[in-house]
């Protein structure tokens, strides 16, 4: 079963972005970006999260934007001289 937006939500995104829904699906996440900070005339910036709430609900690294990639041939290594 396939799961969609109904037609609609798809007009409601279009309307709001610009940007036709099935251009939207194969668009990376930086275009989507530089198409909507030209429909607005301005820079899309984040706002961070004020609801106290809410913190600590996720994951952290996502949060704080500290984000880290895995040497993975090394890791694998590591992991070989373990065994």
């Amino acid at each position: 079963m396939a799961i969609g937006l109904n037609s609609q939500s798809r007009a409601s995104i279009e309307r709001i972005t610009g940007i036709s829904y099935d251009d939207l699906l194969v668009m990376d996440i930086d275009s989507i970006d530089a198409v909507i900070e030209k429909k607005i005339g301005k820079k899309l910036k984040f706002k961070p999260i004020t609801d106290h709430r809410l913190i600590g609900r996720g994951s952290i690294y996502l949060y704080l934007n500290r984000l880290f990639d895995f040497n993975i041939k090394k890791l694998n290594r590591y992991i070989d001289r373990i065994q």
